[in-house]
């Protein structure tokens, strides 16, 4: 399990992008959407029915005018296989779904098989779609730079964030375990919840006396079990114009809710998936 400690400090982190919704300055429209997914035989009938489900929720959305990209949650991995971060990006996609979507009405049709031997499941759903009025602010950005892919155990890692406007930054680690989760910035008696001033780069871990309450403190990449040879984490950025607090405990669900109280012109979100190698 990863740790925050004084001046030793072990920790894993890391970044990169998606776009999530916003609760605010919304209505609802009433729809009708179909959605099918094509199981492979190793998938069994509940994970097929459910993934038919996500599809009609996302058919919902594109009904209600909503943009489809809007509703699939993608963790981008720089120099790695998007694959490899499959599973946690579907269940992204699916809370934010649920978020959105709220189904009324399902019919689930009877499986099918396909040419190919294959099963087919369908779902026809009516549903209200929260359809956000408030747009992004495409001139509000941020970048992060000196991010690996890639860490062997124990390695430290620094990167840093320049943002186009003054903002405010939280930052989220997801773990292989819930337990390993947490907001690493800003950290209560570590890490001041600083501004960050516009068009100047600011390092991770922070150092400067603005940022830090006592001394300076490292990010290291640690496995959680040392048994294990690659564990697969994720890193949630988020620029914010004003200082929203965080005050749940950190799961994906927690956090997307805590994301969709604020405006989408007031946020700009990034997501980054990472292997730690032994």
């Amino acid at each position: 399990m990863k740790k925050i400690y004084r001046t030793g400090i072990l920790f894993t982190l890391l970044l990169c992008a998606v776009t999530i919704l916003s609760a605010q300055h919304e209505h609802t429209r009433t729809v009708t959407a179909t959605g099918s997914y094509v199981a492979n035989q190793n998938e069994t009938p509940a994970y097929g029915q459910a993934q038919a489900l996500l599809e009609a929720k996302k058919q919902a959305l594109r009904e209600a005018g909503v943009l489809e990209d809007i509703a699939s949650t993608t963790i981008m991995v720089i120099g790695s296989a998007e694959n490899d971060f499959r599973e946690i990006s579907s269940e992204l996609g699916r809370i934010e779904l649920e978020g959105r979507v709220r189904v009324k009405e399902q019919t689930d049709a009877t499986p099918v098989f396909t040419d190919n031997h294959l099963v087919k499941y369908s779902t026809t759903i009516r549903a209200e779609v929260v359809v956000e009025e408030t747009e992004e602010d495409l001139t509000f950005q941020f970048k992060t730079e000196g991010l690996r892919s890639t860490y062997f155990n124990g390695e430290k890692m620094t990167f840093t964030v320049t943002s186009t406007a003054d903002c405010y930054l939280r930052v989220f680690f997801f773990g292989k375990t819930s337990a390993a989760n947490a907001m690493i910035f800003p950290m209560e008696g570590i890490f001041k919840d600083v501004r960050l001033k516009a068009g100047v780069p600011t390092q991770f871990p922070p150092e400067s006396k603005p940022f830090v309450y006592d001394r300076p403190f490292e990010y290291t990449m640690e496995l959680d079990n040392e048994r294990d040879y690659l564990e697969q984490d994720v890193v949630l950025i988020v620029a914010l114009k004003k200082p929203y607090p965080f005050t749940d405990e950190v799961t994906y669900e927690n956090v997307i809710n805590w994301l969709a109280r604020i405006k989408r012109s007031e946020k700009r979100v990034e997501w980054h998936g990472v292997n730690i190698v032994k």
